[in-house]
């Protein structure tokens, strides 16, 4: 069995080398060359970096350092650099074209999915081949086809009778491969639909959690500038200020103390904005097939580990994508053991724990609670951050439907083998009839049908790898960037 037995002790998320041993088959590795550069681009500029992901601009308030590092750290988790380089290499880039414009890109092969139908076309081009030569080995009639101007076989006459007959069945054939290019557009939207609602949910989820979570802070610091503005209102002359200098200044450095969140706030909030990013990589961990060409248990395990990156430490990443256990129970990243659990049910749990733990904080312990949120608004808070969790839940579970329920077998291989009996029985009379002059029109003609039975197989799975397909890496890199802007624009 394939195993994983080892897993680093540390990551380095700047460490691409283990990539240079992938298999250069998939396009996806190829660009990964680039992440070196931007590894190497990320230290020297690192002073860059800070200055656009340091929280001074917008938290001036947060006076401990700590609480300032802890921020700015999870800001350089979220958007570092070789994660999301690593995420947008993840994907096959989609062809693009001009709605608007029939010649656009109408002569390219790229996208359309021949290597499906390559095979049934060359065996009907072979078969109208095989006829064509049949007829003219084959001792001629008294009959005289006047299409292509010669005497043909008693056997070619035959075939040419029943021509007519054939060409009817491509209205019944027509209606079932509309029918099913239709079903097949329609998963598709309706995946886009489900990631869409996650990426929608992601957004009111952070927002609702950061603001509903500092609001009581918020209320710290009205309260803290009405005492001080009393506090000034009452001292009327210079002789007051002077004898109430020391209490003052005492008021002051109490006041700036509340004014800003503590370690602990910013540390819990830190925590589920983690988690809650490292969401869309999950499901797309879950989504994307595991079988890859030139790829095994190591380098796709490899693969994950660098998406995730810096996100979430050793213990929590392992339990996130050690989705297998072995005979002895202990998780293992073997693709051929038995899968125990879902990763993205495992951050979906995490999420609600800490959705808990951030709607019952004790914000004023030294106070008595005389800030912290009445038990109707901690119960309000937490339904609202839970059902947004659960409509999250509800968006993975229709992308994992459409996932491992393609169209019944019974109606793909009825479909098919009436479109290959109609298409070798059409070929084979239209070749008859008309001669070599028909073998064009008959290829074209069996391209455009068996061109629609491919499209749709790529519109019924759109999570695999090719350019038609969903392009999850960039779905992961548009939430982890809406999050960040949620953290850092949310004033204390």
């Amino acid at each position: 069995m394939r195993k994983v037995k080892e897993q680093p002790s540390s990551w380095s998320i700047n460490d691409v080398s283990t990539w240079r041993s992938m298999p250069a088959k998939s396009a996806s590795v190829a660009r990964f060359e680039n992440i070196d550069e931007v590894s190497k681009g990320s230290d020297s500029s690192e002073q860059s970096k800070d200055e656009q992901l340091s929280p001074a601009p917008l938290y001036s308030s947060l006076q401990d350092g700590h609480s300032s590092d802890t921020l700015k750290k999870t800001l350089q988790d979220i958007l570092n650099p070789a994660r999301i380089a690593a995420l947008e290499a993840c994907d096959v880039q989609p062809v693009p074209y001009d709605s608007y414009s029939f010649s656009s890109y109408i002569f390219t092969l790229k996208g359309r999915n021949l290597s499906m139908i390559l095979s049934p076309l060359l065996a009907l081009l072979l078969w109208g081949l095989g006829w064509q030569l049949l007829f003219m080995f084959l001792p001629k009639g008294d009959s005289y086809n006047e299409v292509i101007g010669t005497y043909e076989s008693d056997l070619q006459r035959t075939l040419s009778s029943v021509n007519d007959l054939i060409s009817t069945l491509v209205t019944p054939v027509s209606f079932l491969l509309v029918f099913r290019l239709g079903r097949a557009a329609i998963r598709f939207w309706d995946a886009r639909q489900a990631t869409g609602l996650m990426i929608e949910k992601c957004r009111s989820n952070i927002a609702t959690a950061t603001v509903g979570f500092i609001s009581p802070i918020r209320q710290k610091r009205r309260y803290c500038r009405r005492q001080k503005q009393r506090s000034d209102n009452t001292e009327t002359n210079d002789g007051q200020r002077d004898e109430k200098k020391g209490d003052t200044a005492k008021e002051k450095i109490q006041s700036a103390k509340i004014l800003q969140p503590g370690a602990k706030e910013i540390e819990l909030l830190c925590e589920y904005a983690r988690w809650l990013t490292s969401f869309p990589v999950a499901v797309k961990h879950f989504l994307r097939p595991e079988e890859r060409l030139g790829w095994d248990d190591t380098a796709y395990y490899k693969k994950q580990r660098f998406e995730i990156g810096p996100l979430l430490c050793d213990e929590d990443a392992n339990h996130v994508m050690l989705s297998y256990e072995d005979e002895r129970g202990q998780a293992v990243f073997d693709r051929n053991a038995k899968r125990v659990r879902d990763p993205p049910l495992v951050v979906l749990n995490r999420l609600h724990e800490l959705s808990y733990d951030i709607a019952h904080h004790d914000y004023d312990e030294d106070n008595k609670g005389s800030f912290n949120p009445t038990p109707q608004q901690r119960a309000v808070f937490f339904q609202q951050l839970n059902n947004q969790i659960n409509i999250l839940c509800a968006s993975f579970g229709t992308m994992e439907r459409i996932k491992n329920t393609p169209l019944p077998f019974v109606y793909v291989i009825h479909l098919r083998s009436i479109l290959l009996l109609y298409l070798f029985l059409w070929n084979m009379t239209s070749i008859a009839s008309i001669g070599w002059v028909a073998l064009p029109a008959l290829f074209a003609f069996n391209l455009s049908m068996l061109g629609i039975e491919a499209a749709s197989v790529e519109c019924e799975r759109p999570f695999d790898w090719n350019s038609n397909h969903l392009t999850m890496g960039k779905f992961c890199i548009l939430i982890a960037r809406n999050i960040a802007q949620a953290m850092k624009e949310v004033r204390y």
